[in-house]
């Protein structure tokens, strides 16, 4: 059974046995295929998928406190309040994505009540939220091959940042909340993709 068939297969049977909606964090390290993983999983569940890069905290709201926390860049209080209970509770969610990159909200977004969501991203497995999750997936891989993707993905002058800010976040946040061991399932994704 390859690694896709197992993630299908165990999902599919929590569905069954799930009284309420089944809510799916797939947490790990950049580049290492959440969001491909979660679009395969959504679209062969018929979920949709919530993705962290959405909910990152405005500027307005960072203070050196708060940044100083692992993942205190995410507006995780908004996450859970906005989708997380909603869904958890089968009912309709509303929620405005948030473009860190712009520094504007998006167009607010409309989910109807559903039997499986899915959220991911780095920090989506951030202290209270994790009550939410039916099932946890940490996803890994080694260091060449994330760098070799960044590298695809990102391109030569962004690496740069992605190695000196964002990978060593993630690795204060992956370290100081013990994400990996808190997961029901890791996989290495070095030869997925």
């Amino acid at each position: 059974m390859s690694e896709w068939e197992y993630i299908r297969e165990t999902l599919a049977a929590r569905l069954d046995d799930a009284s309420a909606p089944l809510i799916v964090a797939l947490d790990g390290r950049c580049a290492c295929g959440k969001t491909t993983l979660a679009q395969r999983l959504g679209a062969h569940f018929h979920a949709p998928v919530f993705h962290m890069d959405d909910f990152y905290l405005p500027f307005s709201l960072r203070t050196p406190q708060r940044l100083a926390l692992p993942g205190g860049h995410i507006d995780a209080e908004r996450f859970a309040r906005e989708v997380l209970e909603p869904a958890s509770q089968g009912r309709e969610l509303t929620y405005r994505p948030y473009r860190a990159h712009e520094n504007a909200w998006g167009e607010e977004r409309l989910i109807a009540p559903g039997r499986m969501y899915l959220a991911e991203g780095s920090y989506s497995l951030l202290p209270g939220l994790e009550m939410y999750y039916g099932y946890k997936i940490f996803l890994t891989h080694d260091k060449e091959t994330q760098r070799a993707r960044l590298l695809l993905r990102e391109g030569e002058e962004k690496l740069q940042a992605f190695v000196e800010h964002w990978i060593a976040e993630e690795e204060k946040y992956f370290s100081a909340c013990d994400v990996r061991s808190r997961a029901d399932a890791a996989f290495d994704t070095s030869d997925w993709w």
